[in-house]
């Protein structure tokens, strides 16, 4: 279960970020995305914690996830992954700042530029890069050892980056590690998802993952607080 978790969120990572022709083309193909596809049903259905193994009886469930999280034009989106071509073309148009179509995919763009009080003038200022969550994301990466490629470097926030330490975590066996820093780096979301709104149609895959991504965080949420209230209990 921990292999199929964290491919959902190093295929988000690819969908979001940078990937040379040949990645993309491996991740997108039919195999492949059918995996992603199950994989991601199987994180907003089951009601376990990330990489938790499911009970025997949880098996027999047959809803279909994707409809209470994602709309009928998203769900079809998300079975049509982009060629190559046309997810460059997106990003060019969309993930490159300073456009007036511009969709960067960059937490710190969404949130206050820092809680310090000694940070002035900008404060609570939003829509500004490096903000006190990308400082953080740089001290998280030096202590996990990741290398960013050159085109990251500058954004530790990126959302590809953020799934691929989700991903990374589960891997290593860090689940309750990985279950808090997807609920907390992905609240952002929220708004992020109305600025995807705004380009239409042609962000509807995007659109589409970022509502997985939001679902999976509700899902871990409501097993955090059954986890707390038996604990209180």
């Amino acid at each position: 279960m921990t292999a199929h978790d964290a491919q959902v969120f190093f295929t988000i990572s690819s969908c979001f970020g940078p990937a040379s022709e040949d990645d993309w083309k491996a991740c997108a193909s039919n195999a492949a995305w059918s995996e992603f596809l199950t994989a991601t049903r199987r994180l907003l259905q089951d009601e376990r914690p990330l990489s938790a193994a499911l009970a025997p009886i949880a098996h027999a469930r047959t809803s279909e996830p994707f409809g209470e999280f994602l709309s009928d034009d998203e769900v079809r989106a998300l079975y049509a992954p982009p060629s190559f071509k046309e997810k460059q073309a997106f990003a060019a148009r969309h993930f490159t700042g300073g456009l007036p179509t511009s969709a960067v995919p960059v937490e710190s763009l969404y949130v206050k530029w820092s809680d310090r009080a000694n940070a002035a003038p900008f404060a609570q200022r939003e829509g500004l890069y490096r903000s006190d969550v990308a400082l953080y994301m740089d001290d998280l990466l030096a202590a996990l050892g990741f290398e960013l490629p050159d085109v990251l470097v500058a954004t530790p926030d990126h959302l590809a980056v953020e799934c691929a330490v989700v991903a990374a975590l589960l891997e290593d066996g860090s689940n309750d590690h990985a279950r808090s820093f997807l609920i907390e780096r992905t609240a952002w979301l929220e708004t992020y998802r109305a600025r995807l709104r705004r380009i239409g149609d042609d962000a509807l895959f995007y659109l589409a993952l970022v509502d997985v991504l939001l679902g999976v965080r509700a899902m871990q949420l409501a097993c955090t607080s059954v986890s707390d209230d038996e604990h209180a209990a």
